[in-house]
């Protein structure tokens, strides 16, 4: 490593795209060449954004490693996101990371994938299925996802509908499915309108020979992993996505402490194998 993680380096606002009434995508380059060169990440790593005089936050990438730009979608919730908002393009922020274990995309070869998001949680997913639209294009190799590919995804309303430009997109290697939690009549909605699990009525797929990538509110991720175990999906194919307070990246600070775990070090992409024992667990 040729930077010290602990040191935020600069990046560049390069492009802003407005997503939702609350959340946006931007689009980032970093200033320095030489970290620009040896920085690498995976899908479902987080980097470390960081505002001078106001703080720290845990973003997800929601790009592609083979993109130029790094791409964080950013939802407005705090100090740091605030101000984020406020930025343009060409302002400078500082990043950490890249941070955390990642989707495991070497696992999917041979199997049936379901993508499963709600709300914000389509981010950190958005780089995997965007890594597998990059892999569908060079089908010829042999390093390209086989299988039936399905996405889940669901939102409060249409409104809220995070990427929904991108979707019709995504069909090229996924069925998708929408869906919202409630319909306004006024936006001519003609999708699905009920909670996310609704939508396994539509899929069909071999439990025993399937991975499922899950992230969203954790109540939503826990009703879901038991719909998915009891039709017979193992649990060590299950992979959520869990969201604590992370301050330093790196499991020194220990605010991130989930059971016996740190979520910015050991994940925030977990094997349901390995936290089932304790997820849910009040004040954990």
């Amino acid at each position: 490593m040729i930077h010290d993680p602990m040191i935020p380096f600069e990046a560049t606002i390069r492009w802003i795209k407005k997503e939702t009434r609350d959340t946006a995508t931007y689009a980032m380059k970093i200033a320095d060449r030489r970290i620009a060169r040896a920085y690498r990440f995976q899908p479902g790593q987080f980097n470390m954004l960081s505002i001078p005089g106001i703080g720290e936050a845990p973003i997800s990438i929601s790009s592609a490693p083979e993109e130029e730009e790094i791409l964080h979608t950013v939802r407005v919730a705090g100090d740091v996101t605030t101000q984020l908002s406020r930025l343009r393009p060409g302002d400078a922020v500082g990043m950490r990371g890249p941070f955390g274990t990642s989707w495991p995309l070497d696992e999917v070869e041979d199997r049936d994938l379901l993508i499963v998001a709600g709300g914000l949680g389509i981010a950190p997913l958005r780089s995997a299925i965007r890594r597998i639209l990059h892999l569908a294009r060079r089908r010829k190799t042999a390093s390209c996802p086989t299988g039936k590919k399905f996405i889940l995804y669901g939102a409060k309303t249409p409104k809220d509908i995070l990427f929904r430009d991108e979707f019709p997109r995504y069909r090229s290697a996924f069925q998708v499915h929408l869906t919202v939690d409630k319909a306004d009549p006024e936006e001519s909605w003609k999708g699905e309108v009920g909670l996310i699990p609704t939508l396994m009525r539509h899929v069909s797929f071999n439990p025993l020979k399937s991975i499922v990538f899950l992230c969203g509110p954790e109540v939503m991720m826990q009703v879901f992993t038991k719909e998915l175990t009891a039709r017979g999906v193992p649990p060590e194919k299950i992979f959520v996505a869990m969201e604590r307070n992370m301050n330093c990246g790196v499991g020194l600070c220990g605010h991130c402490l989930f059971g016996p775990v740190f979520v910015c070090k050991d994940g925030p992409i977990f094997r349901l194998s390995r936290i089932v024992d304790f997820w849910g667990v009040r004040e954990i």
